[in-house]
């Protein structure tokens, strides 16, 4: 039999760091829940919990349990209380087979940046495709590739082929953030320098001192052959799109993703990093995809959860001033306002993907992170 014992402390200690009980378990929470194939780690905190990031605080593992992190579909989770404190016990459901509950549902919204997506933290250096067998313009599912410069690999062993499609960068304009992205052609150029990174002073470029990774699209999954020199021969054993001249190569990484982490408060990244890019566009709702400039080097971790709030206009007064002019010279800035609440799921060296869970409003590049108690 297995069972987890979840103790919520409320001793004084919690009482000065963390909200008192009332705002800490749900006034709605129920009794017990049975958990169900499709439950995440997230929806289940947020059944008991009014913050799911706060779980880790109260987690107590039973240490006579093989895996006392897993919770599995048929689980019973139970709440009660001891001395006047208030338990959660998670029983094990009998003979299940199932795989345990995830933090997020990967399936649904996060397999690609899982599976097809990587960013490094240095790209010029990166082995590249210079050309396809027969001379074609484009490769694919079964053809032969060459590569230039590709090292650590020997013959039979598996290559990823990757395109270049984002370049990040981070830079300050005295204590203020600027991030920026741009969109990049085969030998991974930036195609333009829009003007708002110029002028706010943003090199996205990899010897730019701003620079702080780059975005990998997987395209194809290939073997070594044989070597001629500093030409190494690839077979593409399976493409999802053609393959250009100018993608990248590396070594299969294979699956470094453990899906079973908890929700928690992130580290303190700072009070300035801001939202750098929105998959599919400027603008994001509940369960989007966003790319923030923070990772393992700052010590993020999957689950790491943080508050996101949206910059305050700067507002002429009007009221004050009677004169255009003067009303433009005098103007106020807005206080922040609270968009919503993120969870990391992916992370990287200086680049975390995260997934945004909580919103009361749309997220825009941009916008900035804090602790996820910040109000």
């Amino acid at each position: 039999m297995r069972k987890l014992l979840v103790a919520l402390t409320i001793g004084a200690s919690f009482l000065l760091a963390q909200p008192v009980l009332s705002d800490v378990l749900r006034t709605d929470h129920p009794e017990q829940y049975v958990v169900v194939k499709g439950d995440t780690l997230w929806d289940i905190s947020a059944r008991f919990l009014e913050k799911p990031w706060l779980w880790p605080q109260i987690w107590k593992k039973n240490p006579q349990v093989q895996n006392p992190d897993l919770i599995y579909p048929g689980d019973i989770i139970r709440l009660t209380y001891i001395d006047g404190k208030p338990y959660l016990t998670v029983n094990e459901a009998p003979n299940t087979n199932q795989a345990p509950v995830g933090a997020i549902d990967v399936d649904l919204y996060s397999r690609p940046f899982l599976k097809d997506l990587r960013v490094v933290s240095s790209y010029k250096n990166l082995p590249y495709i210079l050309g396809n067998e027969e001379s074609h313009l484009l490769g694919s599912s079964g053809n032969e590739v060459f590569v230039r410069g590709l090292k650590g690999v020997a013959a039979g062993e598996k290559v990823e082929i990757f395109r270049a499609s984002m370049h990040f960068a981070r830079s300050y304009k005295g204590s203020a953030q600027r991030t920026a992205t741009s969109i990049l052609d085969k030998r991974g150029d930036r195609l333009f320098l829009d003007g708002e990174s110029f002028w706010k002073g943003t090199h996205t470029s990899p010897d730019s001192k701003d620079y702080i990774g780059t975005e990998l699209i997987r395209v194809a999954v290939g073997h070594v052959v044989s070597f001629s020199g500093e030409m190494a021969r690839v077979k593409v054993d399976e493409a999802s799109r053609e393959i250009n001249v100018g993608d990248r190569v590396a070594p299969s990484a294979g699956t470094d993703y453990d899906p079973y982490y908890f929700p928690s408060a992130g580290p303190d990244i700072g009070t300035d990093n801001r939202i750098m890019a929105v998959r599919d566009g400027y603008i994001a709702g509940s369960r989007s995809i966003v790319a923030l400039p923070v990772g393992s080097k700052q010590g993020v971790r999957n689950g790491n959860t943080y508050s996101i709030w949206s910059p305050g206009d700067e507002v002429p007064d009007r009221i004050g001033n009677r004169a255009e002019m003067a009303a433009q010279l005098d103007q106020v800035k807005m206080p922040n306002e609270y968009v919503g609440t993120l969870m990391v799921f992916r992370t990287f060296e200086n680049v975390s993907y995260a997934v945004v869970m909580m919103g009361a409003r749309p997220v825009h590049v941009g916008d900035y992170l804090k602790h996820p108690d910040a109000r």
